[in-house]
């Protein structure tokens, strides 16, 4: 049982840190507010 116990914990602790590395790679979608669409910036060279 306390080998058994240790594998578990190993493929649990391995789990964990692929689910935390997937949601920490996935790319973040920030969607821009619309208080920097009302004043944009003055030295955009996009304006």
């Amino acid at each position: 049982m306390n080998v058994l116990t240790v594998l578990l914990s190993i493929w649990a602790m391995v789990a964990l840190c692929a689910v935390l590395f997937i949601r920490g790679a996935s790319p973040r979608i920030e969607r821009p507010s619309k208080a920097k669409q009302a004043r944009p910036s003055r030295y955009s060279i996009a304006e």
